[in-house]
C-alpha cells in the first residue's frame, strides 16, 4: 500500500549547500546561477564519523560495456572502479543486511557519500555498508580524456549494470548471504530508484532522498560560457561528464538557486549540439516513461519497495513524484517540510528538526521490513 505524508513543522535547516553563482565561481556577469551538486562538485558538507569508522577501499575491474559485441563470450574491455566497505557496525558478516550507497556524479571521496546518516542507519540495523564510485568520475575513469568517443560507454544503463555487476561479484567475494538495500541522494537517488525497478532480485528495497525523475521540466539553458568551460577534455573538467549525460539521456542537468522558488534547467538543444553534435539528444518523454510512470499506480509494472523522500524547500522536489498523480502500490513518499535538499541523508546534526528525524526514522522501518520479505523475480522488459 502506497503512503504519501507530509510530516514536520516548517523549519528551514542552515547546511551549506554548495551552492554559487556563476559569478562567484568565475568572477565575471552571471550567465546563470547553479546548483552544483547535481553538477558533481563536492558540496561543503561536514565529515561525519562515527566513533572510528572507517571504510576500507577497493578496486573491481567493471565491464566498460555490458551490451556490447563480446557479451555471451568474453567479458571485453574492462577499467578500474573504486569501492569501498564498512562493516565496523556488523556482528554476522556472512548474515548481515547491506547498504548499498550508490555514488553520483562526483569523486566519491568528496562531498557526503562516506559521510552521512547511512552509517547510523548501518549501526541501527548491524549492516555493511557498500559504496561504488560511479564511471567516469573521481579515479574510476575508463579513458584517461573525455573525449567523445570515449564517453559513449556513460550511459544510464551501462551505470545500472555496473551496480548489478559490481554487487553479485563482491556478494561471491566475500560470502555474504544478507540482503541488500540501495542508498542514494539526488541524482545518485534517481540511480538508487532505477536500481530496485531494474533489479528486484539484487536488492529489497531503496531509499531515494530528493531523486529528480522527470525529465526536460523547467527552462532550457545554454550559453557559449557553457561550451567555452565545458569543451575541455580533462575528466578532472567533471562538468564535461555531467552535461554529456544530461544532453544524451538524462535531459535534467542544473538549477538556477537551491530553493523551491528557484527554477529547474535542462540542457538547450543548441548547447547539446555545440558539445556534442554527433550525439544523440535525449527523450524526455521516453525517459519518463521508462523511469518515472513505473512508480505511479497507471504503470503496467510497476515499481515497489521505494521510499521517496523530498524537501519542500528543495528545488528539485519540482522533478520528483510529488503532484503527478497516484502512486503504484507498493512505493512510499515523504515530503518533508522545510527541508532542503536531501536533508535526511545528510549526516546527522544537533540543529536537524523533527521533520528530518522522522524521515530517517521511517526509513528505519521500512528497511525493516523490506528485510523480511522474500526476494523478488528479475525485471522482465525488454526495454531499458
Amino acid at each position: 500500500m502506497s503512503t504519501s505524508l507530509l510530516i514536520g513543522a516548517s523549519v528551514v535547516l542552515a547546511l551549506s549547500s554548495g551552492f554559487k553563482s556563476e559569478a562567484q565561481s568565475s568572477g565575471g556577469t552571471p550567465a546563470v546561477a547553479r546548483d552544483l551538486h547535481l553538477r558533481g562538485d563536492s558540496w561543503s558538507i561536514p565529515k561525519f564519523e562515527l566513533g572510528n569508522s572507517k571504510p576500507k577501499a577497493g578496486v573491481f575491474q567493471q565491464n566498460l560495456d555490458h551490451f556490447g559485441a563480446h557479451v555471451g563470450s568474453d567479458r571485453g574491455p574492462t577499467f578500474s572502479q573504486r569501492y569501498w566497505v564498512n562493516s565496523d557496525f556488523v556482528t554476522n558478516p556472512a548474515t548481515a543486511p547491506i547498504l548499498f550507497h550508490i555514488c553520483g556524479e562526483s569523486d566519491a571521496e568528496q562531498g557526503y557519500y562516506l559521510n552521512d546518516n547511512t552509517l547510523e542507519w548501518a549501526k541501527a540495523l548491524g549492516a555493511h555498508v557498500v559504496y561504488l564510485e560511479h564511471r567516469f568520475y573521481g579515479q574510476s575513469l575508463p579513458f584517461p580524456d573525455t573525449s567523445t568517443t570515449h564517453l559513449t560507454s556513460l550511459t544510464l544503463p551501462n551505470v545500472i549494470e555496473d551496480l548489478a555487476t559490481f554487487q553479485i561479484w563482491l556478494t561471491q567475494n566475500k560470502g555474504w548471504n544478507g540482503k541488500w538495500i540501495a542508498i542514494g541522494g539526488s541524482y545518485s537517488g534517481t540511480l538508487s530508484a532505477i536500481y530496485r525497478l531494474r533489479h528486484p532480485e539484487l536488492v529489497v528495497g531503496a531509499l531515494a532522498a530528493s531523486a529528480p525523475l522527470f525529465s526536460g521540466l523547467g527552462l532550457a539553458e545554454g550559453t557559449q560560457s557553457d561550451v567555452d568551460d565545458m569543451s575541455s577534455i580533462d575528466p578532472a573538467n567533471s562538468d564535461r561528464q555531467w552535461v554529456w549525460q544530461a544532453c544524451t539521456s538524462l535531459g535534467i542537468w542544473e538549477a538556477d538557486g537551491p530553493s523551491i522558488q528557484s527554477n529547474t534547467l535542462y540542457p538547450s538543444p543548441w548547447l547539446c549540439g555545440q558539445l556534442f553534435p554527433q550525439a544523440p539528444t535525449y527523450n524526455s518523454s521516453a525517459f519518463d516513461q521508462s523511469f518515472a510512470v513505473p512508480f505511479l499506480a497507471k504503470a503496467t509494472a510497476p515499481a515497489s519497495n521505494v521510499l521517496f523522500t523530498y524537501g519542500t524547500d528543495d528545488v528539485w522536489t519540482k522533478l520528483g513524484l510529488v503532484g503527478h498523480g497516484k502512486l503504484a502500490a507498493r512505493i512510499n513518499l515523504l515530503v518533508i517540510q522545510g527541508a532542503g535538499h536531501h536533508f535526511d541523508l545528510n549526516s546527522p546534526d544537533s540543529t536537524d528538526s523533527a521533520a528530518v528525524k522522522a524521515a530517517r526514522q521511517e526509513f528505519l522501518t521500512l528497511a525493516r521490513s523490506w528485510l523480511n520479505m522474500t526476494t523478488t523475480k528479475s525485471w522482465n522488459s525488454p526495454l531499458y
